[in-house]
């Protein structure tokens, strides 16, 4: 299975995604829409890919020009995927991939002292409230989200309404794109 990046530096270029029935690629109007959102905020962001897959989200974030992206991932055919996608772009020295559990990698992210501008989180369906809600948290206790940061939230449209574990967090809009929903959220000030 491939994908193809939308706009930017590698505009057309083809990628693959990894051959794996557990990760499920973000559709290309999906990503469309969140990076028509986040056009204004992407040069020279932080980019954080959490449950990265085949890395698209990130690697279009590369794309239009995001200063560094960061991807953590935990099954190996989708890191071994990323892996590959990056060495195809050659965006080595923007790239960084981290084989773990979410949150664990936001810990050791603490740790490091880093901080993002743009979240994307789109776990596995079946996780997504539990997994999600830490991952908020942890993103917002350990300070890793910037003033003003963007967080977009991807699950499934039949999933009940999230509710955002959050009180800095805002939730700023909720769209629907086939099976998909995405929640945006973004860090007041």
């Amino acid at each position: 299975m491939s994908f193809q990046i939308l706009s930017g530096e590698w505009k057309g270029r083809t990628l693959q995604s990894p051959p794996s029935s557990t990760t499920r690629p973000t559709q290309g109007i999906l990503r469309q829409a969140v990076f028509n959102i986040c056009q204004l905020q992407i040069v020279d962001a932080c980019f954080l890919d959490l449950f990265a897959g085949s890395g698209a989200m990130g690697l279009e974030a590369l794309s239009r020009g995001a200063k560094r992206a960061l991807f953590v991932e935990q099954d190996r055919m989708a890191i071994r995927c990323i892996n590959e996608n990056i060495r195809t772009l050659t965006a080595h020295d923007r790239a960084e991939v981290l084989s773990m559990d979410v949150l664990r990698a936001l810990n050791y992210l603490t740790r490091r002292k880093e901080s993002f501008d743009i979240v994307y989180i789109d776990p596995p369906y079946d996780l997504a409230p539990e997994v999600t809600s830490q991952a908020i948290e942890a993103l917002e206790r350990d300070r890793l989200i910037l003033p003003g940061a963007l967080v977009f939230f991807e699950e499934s449209s039949t999933a009940a309404e999230f509710s955002i574990p959050s009180t800095k967090l805002q939730k700023i809009s909720r769209r629907q794109f086939g099976s998909a929903r995405l929640i945006q959220f973004a860090l007041l000030h």
